[in-house]
């Protein structure tokens, strides 16, 4: 028995401005969608070999209150994080600064509309 794969879902409460981070920050593209009455429920996203989902949830419903902000961290290895860095400054503010870390990584976070905090690095 053993685990072959995971896929983060997240679950978001503006899955269009979401979708358009992923999309324009990040450069993920949509594999597949489902919408329900003309309003998007669920995305699947890749780059490269990078999977996610967006799935909306309704504050009405969930467990979730609309203005609680997710706790999620994602860290995603890139092969040029001062490229990186400079692309995702000019197409967004919300970022920190590029530093290096106690564990010989060079890297720098970035905030995604739900909340998320999305760290980008590189092995330095």
């Amino acid at each position: 028995m053993a685990i072959l794969s995971s896929i983060p879902v997240l679950n978001c409460h503006s899955i269009e401005e979401t979708l358009a981070f992923y999309q324009q920050i990040l450069q993920f593209v949509i594999v597949n969608k489902r919408e329900h009455n003309n309003e998007l429920q669920w995305v699947h996203l890749m780059h490269g070999d990078i999977t996610m989902m967006l799935q909306r949830i309704d504050g009405k419903t969930s467990e979730i209150r609309p203005d609680q902000k997710s706790t999620i961290s994602i860290y995603f290895f890139v092969n040029n994080i001062n490229e990186m860095h400079h692309y995702i400054k000019a197409k967004y503010s919300l970022l920190s600064e590029l530093k290096n870390t106690d564990y010989h990584m060079q890297e720098f976070s970035v905030t995604d509309p739900e909340g998320n905090t999305v760290t980008l690095g590189q092995k330095s």
